[in-house]
């Protein structure tokens, strides 16, 4: 895909989010690109690293200020109960913004769907537990053939120690039983130890 083609597609799905997700913030932003991207192999053509709130790409928010210049959404400082976010909404060239990579969305329509069904009604702190699950299962595919259930519950909470062994394999189990994870299995399989240097958070 030539590069114009995935900045427009890139920006056409922000746009397309914008409209679809009631209240969409940064963080769900990020999440549901990378859920896109990884699950469903929409390719958006991001490079996610383990951050301090799950899988992250400054590329993501470039995209959004592209959007936002072009008029296809607008973003507002919004107060919650313990902080300030903003919240991402559909704006005036919604339309001609996601017009120019109409193709692109169209093809991927339904995966995208999928993604907006399954992830965007999760609170902030869910779509952070969730995405560094997806992408610890990704990882632990990169160095074995397998891994069990606890050794992902285990290398979560090395690098998300703020959230309980119960929380974390609570939600594991769950991705595990829809078919979300497909690298881990509940039964035997290589040690923390052999992917534990392959999995790091940096701060930001």
């Amino acid at each position: 895909m030539e590069w114009s083609d995935l900045q427009n597609a890139r920006m056409a799905m922000i746009a397309m989010l914008s409209e679809k997700v009631p209240g969409l913030g940064r963080t769900a932003l990020m999440k549901l690109c990378y859920f896109s991207q990884q699950l469903r192999r929409v390719p958006l053509g991001y490079h996610f690293t383990l951050y301090a709130y799950g899988p992250f790409d400054s590329d993501v928010l470039a995209d959004l200020d592209a959007v936002e210049a072009l008029g296809g959404v607008k973003s507002r400082l919004v107060r919650y109960p313990s902080t300030y976010g903003y919240q991402i909404e559909a704006g005036e060239r919604s339309f001609p913004v996601q017009e120019a990579g109409q193709e692109f969305l169209e093809k991927h329509r339904k995966d995208m769907e999928w993604v907006v069904s399954e992830f965007a009604n999760l609170t902030a702190a869910d779509l952070e537990l969730v995405s560094t699950i997806v992408y610890v299962d990704s990882e632990i595919d990169r160095v074995a053939s397998e891994g069990t259930l606890s050794t992902l519950v285990q290398l979560v909470q090395d690098v998300k120690p703020h959230f309980t062994e119960p929380q974390i394999r609570r939600r594991a189990e769950e991705l595990l039983a829809k078919g979300i994870l497909s690298h881990v299995i509940a039964d035997f399989g290589p040690s923390a130890k052999s992917v534990q240097t392959n999995v790091q958070c940096r701060g930001r």
